[in-house]
């Protein structure tokens, strides 16, 4: 929130209400399966859980090509159930970003998909009218 907004963030977040939490990167391709072995537990904790190597899970770069995203059919859907916002994961845990980063090469920009989708949505949200939040970890970066 800006400094001259009459609530503060916090104070906006807990009125706002019903809003998307969007979780996803590189360990989505995987969709919660590595060498025939299926987790129980959540599927963003797959590298760490199945310990693959740095060397063999950077290789999924080269799958993730997510063709039917869409940021302005996805802020569309969430305006139209009502949603206040959209929060969403930028980099997770084992340090793949979901936007171009001039930091490395292990970002969105150079897998197949070649698209920053945190721009995408956050100008979609900007546009109808969403709040645009980022989840940013670094837990095993």
């Amino acid at each position: 929130m800006r400094e001259n907004d009459d609530m503060s963030g916090r104070e906006w977040f807990k009125g706002a209400g019903f809003g998307l939490m969007i979780h996803w990167g590189l360990y989505s391709v995987l969709g919660g399966e590595w060498q025939g072995k299926r987790m129980d537990e959540i599927g963003e904790w797959i590298m760490s859980k199945y310990r693959i190597s740095n060397k063999e899970y950077e290789k999924l770069t080269a799958a993730f090509n997510p063709i039917y995203f869409d940021a302005d059919e996805w802020c569309d859907l969430a305006v139209s159930a009502g949603m206040k916002y959209i929060v969403v994961t930028t980099k997770h845990h084992e340090g793949f970003a979901l936007f171009d980063s001039k930091v490395d090469d292990y970002n969105v920009m150079h897998t197949p998909f070649g698209r920053d989708i945190i721009k995408e949505l956050s100008i979609a949200c900007r546009n109808k009218g969403l709040k645009f939040g980022i989840y940013y970890s670094q837990e095993l970066d």
